[in-house]
């Protein structure tokens, strides 16, 4: 491959971390075998921040591990069968990808060959943005036209877009995640055009990968105008079955953009009917974790009411008894649901003592009250409750010694 311009090294710490120089040094002994690339190499053109850094390696499995264990370098076969290893350095993972050709595709899987040919590698790659590979030294390889599109903040597949979703249907999803991720402007009107006219496709994917993808949508930058186009197209329905309109969602993350905050369950909460027979479908749907269920129907459930005048007391009561999540979730739909100014003083106001104060900690424990003299777990469970009732309307003041003090008292009078 041709190189089609140098980055300077100097701009990114990432390319001179211990781990990933060491790892090159061992690959690349006896020429240039291994480069970055894909999203490690995108995400630093756009200047995001690296998390993930995966290699492209024109040599072997069996002799990209055999090096590896060589120098001592812990190897993981994550996915032999396609050509992946994952190398551990320093406690690194660098997922290393043989160069290849998939000659047949089954969603996620391949039939691949073992080439030597970086151009046809790149070719079976999904969109342009991801086919861009890096040296260590900032030299940067452009086969596929990525960075036109990384310039225009455009995201185009490579090739016939037909044909890519075809080979796998998540790619609609990717299509409209990497838009949100980094589009500003309009979508490539082919690429587009294909996802709207594949979109039965969608149903074939398991509900853990759709996770995955709607997740990484809902927690984007521009997600709202993708949102948009993908509630027009139809494409919302297959991923969100039954939703609601997503006004609610848009008047939401405003105030979140407007605060920096993104919370991606409370998002999605945005989109669901407020009852547990919703977020039982969405469950089934995404096979969500039994802690996203219950977040989620927390979400559905409360009855938490918030103004604008409440008392530093009243944020106390209701942060200690809805816990410190559900009560930023309240606010911000309140906040939300009141008007359209996310600037709005007396609502940050609230959010910053709530998110500040600390949440105090019962000071009566059950042994307390076995020895004054309780046996039953059921009354000392019934006894435990009345008196932490009581602590949070004292506004927590009351002290341990003067809860055990005044039932004693109560006991003797």
């Amino acid at each position: 491959m041709e190189i089609v311009k140098k980055i300077p090294v100097s701009d990114h710490p990432w390319l001179r971390m211990p781990s990933l120089v060491n790892l090159l040094d061992i690959l690349n002994r006896d020429g240039l075998n291994a480069r970055m690339v894909g999203g490690c190499v995108r995400d630093a053109l756009l200047g995001r921040k690296i998390i993930d850094i995966d290699m492209a390696c024109s040599l072997r499995p069996e002799e990209t591990m055999r090096r590896l264990k060589k120098a001592g370098v812990k190897v993981v076969p994550t996915g032999l069968k396609h050509g992946t290893i994952t190398a551990v350095v320093d406690k690194h993972n660098f997922e290393i990808t043989a160069l290849r050709r998939d000659e047949e595709t089954y969603g996620r899987r391949a039939k691949v060959v073992y080439i030597d040919d970086w151009q046809e590698d790149a070719r079976r790659r999904d969109f342009t943005i991801n086919a861009l590979y890096l040296d260590a030294d900032g030299s940067l390889y452009d086969p596929c036209g990525g960075l036109r599109d990384i310039a225009a903040r455009r995201v185009c597949f490579i090739g016939d877009a037909d044909q890519r979703i075809h080979e796998d249907a998540l790619r609609i999803l990717r299509f409209f995640r990497f838009a949100a991720q980094i589009g500003q402007g309009e979508m490539d009107p082919a690429g587009l055009a294909a996802c709207l006219k594949n979109k039965s496709l969608i149903d074939k994917l398991s509900g853990e990968r759709l996770a995955q993808e709607v997740f990484k949508i809902l927690g984007s930058e521009t997600l709202l105008p993708v949102m948009k186009v993908m509630d027009e197209g139809g494409i919302l329905d297959k991923i969100i079955p039954n939703h609601e309109d997503i006004q609610e969602l848009n008047a939401y993350v405003r105030v979140e953009k407007a605060l920096g905050k993104c919370n991606i369950l409370a998002r999605l909460s945005c989109l669901l009917r407020k009852d547990n027979e919703a977020i039982e479908n969405i469950n089934r749907h995404l096979k969500l974790s039994n802690k996203q269920v219950k977040i989620l129907k927390n979400y559905a459930n409360h009855d938490i009411s918030l103004q604008t005048d409440m008392s530093q007391k009243d944020i106390r009561r209701v942060i200690y008894h809805y816990g410190r999540d559900l009560f930023i979730f309240a606010l911000l739909q309140s906040w939300a649901h009141a008007a359209g100014d996310e600037n709005h003083e007396a609502w940050r106001k609230i959010l910053a003592y709530g998110e500040a104060w600390p949440i105090p900690v019962f000071p009566v424990q059950g042994k307390d009250l076995m020895a004054g003299g309780l046996k039953s777990g059921v009354e000392i469970g019934r006894k435990l409750r009345a008196l932490e009732q009581e602590w949070a309307q004292s506004d927590f003041q009351l002290t341990r010694e003067e809860m055990l003090t005044s039932d004693a008292e109560r006991k003797s009078g």
